[in-house]
């Protein structure tokens, strides 16, 4: 009879304890998965931390970068009572900012940790070599945009020539969409600078433009 009661005892202090140990574990804070940010360099880059848990909106929240440095909390939202998100935003970032961040949170029921995700930071694209003039009259120019060796990253969805008179102050851009580009209506005997802008995806994907070149109109 001693044993029966032993052993009777021994599996509800366990099914307590279990009971317990699922109620802690549900309270206590934790996070979804965090995906990796990519921007391009001079944008800010967003990271949405979201923590669950029934205490969750009670959470401190920042984000770590791998080296220790802590960034603090930019906006908070509660998306029900069980989950928490909460915005980081990391300001105009540049290649420096490229690292491993991770999601950190603490309550009175203990403290959570995400995955660590990474910042990948892309620099937009810009001609390594200026145009090349392939033709000339009164009143054109034939150019070859000479764009297959970039400073940057890619893909390159868009390319653009720009140009204008060296004596003059307005600027012209038109895209292209092939390897060569003729620009009409030119002034005869009149000297133009001609230069390529290179895009990729995302906002703040337009590069600087590439070096100029620099040629002239023939004479009417």
């Amino acid at each position: 009879v001693r044993k029966l009661r032993t052993a009777a005892l021994a599996h509800v202090l366990t099914q307590e304890f279990l009971i317990l140990n699922l109620f802690l574990r549900d309270k206590s804070p934790h996070f979804l998965r965090l995906g990796d940010v990519e921007v391009n360099a001079g944008q800010n880059a967003t990271f949405q931390c979201i923590a669950t848990g029934r205490d969750a909106v009670h959470n401190k929240l920042w984000l770590q970068r791998r080296n220790g440095e802590d960034i603090p909390v930019a906006q908070t939202k509660n998306i029900n009572h069980r989950r928490f998100a909460a915005s980081f935003r990391l300001q105009e970032v540049t290649k420096t900012d490229q690292d491993l961040y991770r999601c950190v949170t603490q309550s009175e029921r203990g403290s959570g940790v995400s995955n660590f995700a990474q910042l990948i930071v892309r620099e937009p694209p810009r001609p390594i070599a200026p145009p090349q003039l392939l033709g000339v009259g009164p009143t054109y120019l034939l150019i070859q945009l000479n764009a297959n060796s970039i400073i940057g990253d890619g893909p390159i969805i868009l390319k653009e020539v720009e140009y204008r008179m060296t004596s003059g102050s307005w600027t012209e851009t038109h895209a292209v969409n092939a390897p060569t580009y003729k620009l009409w209506h030119l002034d005869p005997d009149t000297e133009y600078e001609i230069r390529v802008l290179l895009t990729r995806p995302g906002e703040g994907g337009t590069g600087l433009p590439g070096p100029p070149l620099i040629t002239r109109t023939k004479c009417a």
